[in-house]
């Protein structure tokens, strides 16, 4: 009887084939190589499949998948990782480049701290701005208690951890599928859920390289959707964290009115000097709906109702109130 490799690679893709190959070959370089790779490919309209079928055809470890209808980027991952039958399973994205031992030293950190639930690492990134190459790292030890990835959370309103990672398998099963309804950023989710109970392993190497965003990807500027998205994900976890960490979380509670007005008030000063009139438009319109007294105030002055969007009015109605 043949046992499943001890790692799972999934790899999600859509419609990426111009850059898929760099992908896959720095996936097939790894100096760790007892793995199968789990291709799952959202319904693609390039030739991704003809590419993935390339190489399932010459390496025994690739298992490619294409599901039946696009399940987006949540519903991608659930199908990719309920293939896996590591005992790790490693989230890879489409164009993003893997250092040789990305693997090797993912498992080696799970393997030296067995409390924690998943392991992440250092990147190599570009500025969203000037293209300039950047590293993005954290002064975290290799142990990190999982309540540390919450408190980051709450100070920044982003997420310490890319979605780039490799979880213990059994620790994904425990916890649940990723969350269909915060869509492009339930990975953020995924961990902070992840972390509550666990530790987290780190590596302080920058060993993924992440590609940017292609002009035309709907967060590459600024998106009122997003933004909602994580409010949203940030008061649920206020909450779930405060089950365990009142004490940490009460002071996050607390200032999170006025946080999340100036957050707002923010990204509405960038579109306007982006001369973005549409995404104020957007926002405008929003505000008129907001339990926040002052824009509310300014929504009701300068916005219009008929400029909402219309995901906001299937999504978010009532949301504020």
């Amino acid at each position: 009887m043949n046992l499943p490799p001890p790692v799972s690679i999934c790899l999600t893709t859509y419609n990426r084939a111009s850059v898929l190959p760099q992908t896959l070959h720095s996936l097939f370089s790894q100096s760790f190589g007892d793995f199968e790779l789990i291709i799952s490919d959202d319904c693609s309209s390039d030739n991704t499949e003809e590419i993935c079928r390339y190489y399932e055809a010459r390496d025994p470890r690739v298992k490619y998948f294409r599901n039946p209808m696009n399940l987006k980027m949540p519903g991608n991952l659930n199908a990719a990782i309920s293939r896996a039958q590591g005992d790790y399973v490693a989230n890879v994205h489409d164009g993003d480049l893997y250092h040789p031992d990305l693997i090797l030293k993912w498992k080696a950190a799970l393997d030296a701290v067995p409390s924690a639930s998943f392991v992440f690492n250092d990147y190599y990134g570009f500025h969203y701005e000037t293209g300039k190459k950047i590293t993005w790292g954290l002064p975290f030890d290799l142990r990190v208690n999982g309540v540390e990835i919450a408190i980051y959370f709450f100070k920044t309103l982003s997420s310490c951890v890319w979605g780039t990672v490799m979880a213990r398998r059994k620790d994904y099963e425990q916890a649940g599928p990723f969350d269909p309804r915060y869509g492009f950023i339930s990975d953020i989710d995924m961990w902070l859920r992840l972390a509550r109970d666990h530790d987290v392993a780190y590596v302080a190497e920058p060993l993924i390289t992440l590609s940017p965003r292609e002009s035309d990807h709907p967060y590459k500027f600024v998106h009122w959707h997003l933004i909602l998205l994580m409010l949203a994900m940030y008061e649920h976890h206020l909450n779930f964290y405060g089950e365990l960490f009142e004490d940490k979380v009460r002071p996050f509670r607390r200032a999170f009115p006025r946080r999340r007005r100036m957050l707002l008030f923010k990204q509405m000063a960038y579109c306007v000097k982006q001369q973005r009139w549409d995404r104020v438009q957007e926002g405008l319109a929003m505000w008129r709906e907001m339990d926040d007294g002052l824009l509310r105030r300014m929504g009701n002055l300068l916005g219009n109702p008929n400029h909402l969007p219309e995901w906001y009015k299937s999504e978010f109605v009532g949301y504020f109130k």
